[in-house]
């Protein structure tokens, strides 16, 4: 596993979930923070975090390990910037793929060269066309991998891609945690100043097949009925629901007892 070279500065840069580690940041600072790994030539991944893969993390050790091993794991969820509410870290906000992903298309001078892996080929023609004609990105290259296990992929000639094309930051969307899964294991082969990002159904939001949730859906935390999967009836979306539930409530009395036990914010 990839040593993690650490954007997070300190202990006090980042908070627990369970066990899960997730930074303490903004979208701003977040953007900021990918911005200045890549000039620092740092190479690494970004988790784009959620209620949904926070529970696998911590049920997972093998998830667990590649959230651990992260230069950042942002609060996509509403949930997860409540939890840092509660821990008292008010500064915390949303950071989540649908928004980090178009603004760092639109910066122009930042000197960003982006690589977009996972989807179809019709999905990435579209976003290749609308990143590079309406938002002026360098988009400098795309890959559809095949639709088959992590262990069957050639992160080699994946790497190679990415090289050759000169790609300074590279998107990924086949899902979470798939797609974190793809990054750690894609980014021992890449040279340093890569950085990697798993942002899920950003592609397709960029391109109009999916629409980003108001900010009512977005603050009580069921933005993601927006996104229900092809393969889930509602049902089992509401049965998620109910989970998802559970494991707020959960986390909100874990926090209370390590409040009360005297517990730090990043200790677990």
């Amino acid at each position: 596993m990839l040593k993690r070279k650490i954007i997070e500065m300190n202990n006090k840069d980042f908070f627990r979930i369970g066990r899960v580690r997730i930074s303490v940041t903004t979208e701003d600072h977040a953007i900021s923070s990918i911005k200045e790994a890549i000039q620092n030539r740092q190479k690494g991944y970004v988790c784009i975090s959620t209620l949904r893969t926070v529970p696998i993390a911590n049920r997972d050790d093998k998830y667990w390990n590649v959230m651990e091993n992260s230069l950042m794991n942002t609060p996509d969820g509403t949930p997860l910037v409540w939890c840092a509410h509660w821990w008292g870290l008010k500064q915390v906000e949303r950071a989540c793929g649908p928004h980090i992903f178009p603004r760092m298309l639109k910066m122009k001078d930042a000197g960003l060269k982006h690589f977009f892996l996972g989807d179809t080929e019709e999905t990435l023609a579209a976003l290749t066309k609308k990143a590079t004609q309406e938002f002026g990105a360098d988009v400098v290259g795309s890959y559809s991998p095949p639709f088959a296990p992590l262990e069957d992929y050639d992160f080699k000639a994946i790497a190679k891609m990415i090289h050759d094309s000169g790609a300074n930051i590279v998107w990924t969307a086949l899902r979470a945690p798939k797609q974190d899964f793809l990054n750690a294991m894609l980014v021992p082969y890449l040279n340093d100043g890569i950085v990697c990002l798993g942002v899920g159904a950003a592609f397709r939001s960029v391109i109009g097949e999916l629409r980003q949730p108001d900010g009512f859906l977005q603050k009580i935390g069921l933005a993601g009925l927006l996104f229900k999967r092809k393969d889930s009836s509602w049902w089992d979306e509401m049965k998620w629901y109910a989970e998802h539930i559970k494991y707020l409530c959960s986390y909100y009395f874990e926090i209370k007892r390590k409040k009360i036990q005297g517990k730090k914010y990043y200790e677990y």
